[in-house]
């Protein structure tokens, strides 16, 4: 009984740590026309840093773009259609 109790908190632990991991993607930054190393961006990180929560907007004044894979795409503009000569699509 105890081995199915420990098993059972094992996997209820390894279930929460899952989706916790799962639910925040990390964002990434890069600094256009320029270059940069990790060590720049971890100290630009580290200043920008207050209470364990990382102020976007102090990144960004210091010149962090987040990539553009972060951003909801855009619903993209129909193509219009021209008819045929005919008349016909």
């Amino acid at each position: 009984m105890a081995a199915v109790t420990r098993w059972l908190a094992l996997l209820i632990s390894f279930s929460l740590a899952a989706t916790a991991c799962a639910s925040v993607p990390e964002k990434q930054w890069y600094k256009p026309g320029g270059s940069y190393t990790l060590a720049d961006f971890r100290s630009d990180e580290k200043a920008c840093t207050r209470d364990r929560q990382l102020d976007e907007e102090c990144l960004k004044a210091r010149g962090w773009v987040p990539l553009s894979a972060d951003v909801a795409p855009t619903k993209a503009e129909p193509t219009p259609t021209r008819a045929s000569p005919t008349g016909r699509y």
